[in-house]
C-alpha cells in the first residue's frame, strides 16, 4: 500500500476515525460501513489498512464488534450490533505502551446520562489484531542522532545467510543486535559499519556471534569482558576489539566457524567420490581379469561381492582411528 491509491485509501480511513472520535476518551467507533463509504473501497481493503495503523502505533482496538445475538440487551431490550471500538494513539520516541487502559463506552446502557448510541455493524466479525513488532531500545550511532522511527517493525535476516547489499549487512547486524544484549546500545548502521569487512568476506550472523563468544583456538571469551555501560562509543570498540582476534597478521578476516564447516564438508564430499571412482576402476580391472568363459551374472556379483568387502574394511578401519585416543 505504498503507492499513491493507497496512501489515500490510508488517510481516508484515518480522517473517517479522527471524524467519528471522542476527544474525551480519545476512541472512535465509526463501524464497517461508515469506513467503506469513506474509503469506496471494500471491507477487505479497510481490514487491512486498520491492521497496519495498528503495526504503526497509530491506533490500537479496545473492544472488537459483536453481532446483535452476542450482545447485551439495551435499555430497551433491544438486541443490536455493537461496532468495535478504536483508541487513536499518538507515537512517542521514548517508549512503548504494552496496555491501553479500557475507556468508557459511549452508548452503554450502565451510563444512564449518556444517550444510547448504538453504531450498526456488519454481521461478520472483524479480523483480529496483528501481533505487536519486535522493537528494540534506540543508541546512538558513531555520534549521530538515532532518527528510527519507533512503530517500525525491526529488519529481520537468517543466521546463517551471507549478505551482498548494504541493506543486507543492516538487517544481519540488527539481528545481531537484537540476540547479543550489550550490544544494544548501538543502533544496527553502528553494528553493520563495525562488522562490514566480515560481511564483506561472507561471515553470517552465527559466525559473528560465535566470535564475540570464543577465540580462534576454541578458548572461551569470559562474559564478565563486556562492559557495563550504555555507551555507544565503548561498546563500539569492545565489539571490535573481540573481532580483531579473528584476523590475520595483514588484516585479513579468518574463515569463520560456517566457512570451516563447508571446507570439511567439501572435502569429505571430494573424499567420498574419489573413494567411489576407486572402487568403481578396482571394479572394472578385475571384470577384464575374468575368464571369458564367466556369464555376466556371475561378473556382476563377484564385483559387488568385493565391493562389499572393501566397504567393510574402510568401516572398520575408520571405527579403530575413532576409537584410538587423541
Amino acid at each position: 500500500m505504498c503507492n499513491r491509491n493507497g496512501q489515500a485509501t490510508i488517510m481516508a480511513v484515518l480522517r473517517a476515525l479522527i471524524e467519528r472520535a471522542d476527544y474525551e476518551s480519545m476512541t472512535s467507533r465509526p463501524g464497517w460501513e461508515a469506513l467503506i463509504q469513506a474509503t469506496g473501497t471494500s471491507r477487505t481493503t479497510v481490514a487491512r489498512v486498520l491492521r497496519l495503523l495498528a503495526a504503526w502505533g497509530l491506533i490500537g482496538r479496545v473492544a472488537s464488534g459483536r453481532q446483535a445475538k452476542y450482545a447485551a440487551a439495551g435499555p430497551d431490550g433491544e438486541r443490536i450490533n455493537e461496532a468495535a471500538v478504536y483508541v487513536l494513539c499518538t507515537p512517542s520516541p521514548l517508549a512503548l505502551v504494552n496496555k491501553v487502559g479500557t475507556p468508557p463506552a459511549l452508548g452503554g446502557s450502565h451510563l444512564k446520562e449518556k444517550k444510547l448510541t448504538h453504531t450498526r455493524a456488519q454481521e461478520k466479525n472483524s479480523h483480529t489484531d496483528v501481533a505487536t513488532p519486535r522493537l528494540i531500545p534506540k543508541g546512538a550511532a558513531s555520534g549521530a542522532p538515532a532518527a528510527q522511527v519507533p512503530w517500525r517493525p525491526e529488519l529481520l535476516w537468517p543466521l546463517h545467510r551471507t549478505t551482498k547489499r548494504q541493506i543486507q549487512r543492516v538487517a544481519a547486524a540488527s539481528e545481531i543486535r537484537y540476540r547479543s544484549f550489550p550490544l544494544r546500545c548501538m543502533t544496527p548502521k553502528d553494528v553493520a559499519s563495525s562488522c562490514r569487512d566480515f560481511f564483506l568476506a561472507g561471515w553470517t550472523v552465527a559466525d559473528v556471534l560465535h566470535a564475540l563468544d570464543w577465540r580462534p583456538d576454541g578458548t572461551l571469551w569470559p562474559h564478565s569482558g563486556a562492559p557495563d555501560t550504555k555507551n555507544p562509543w565503548r561498546m563500539r570498540g569492545w565489539l571490535r576489539h573481540r573481532l580483531n582476534t579473528w584476523r590475520t597478521e595483514a588484516g585479513e578476516p579468518l574463515r569463520s566457524r560456517d566457512q570451516q564447516a563447508a571446507a570439511r564438508a567439501a572435502a569429505l564430499r571430494r573424499e567420498q567420490e574419489a573413494n567411489r571412482r576407486r572402487i568403481l576402476e578396482r571394479q572394472a580391472e578385475r571384470a577384464a581379469r575374468l575368464d571369458v568363459d564367466d556369464s555376466p551374472a556371475k561378473v556382476t556379483a563377484l564385483a559387488k561381492i568385493r565391493a562389499m568387502f572393501d566397504m567393510d574394511k574402510r568401516q572398520r578401519a575408520a571405527r579403530r582411528k575413532a576409537e584410538q585416543p587423541s
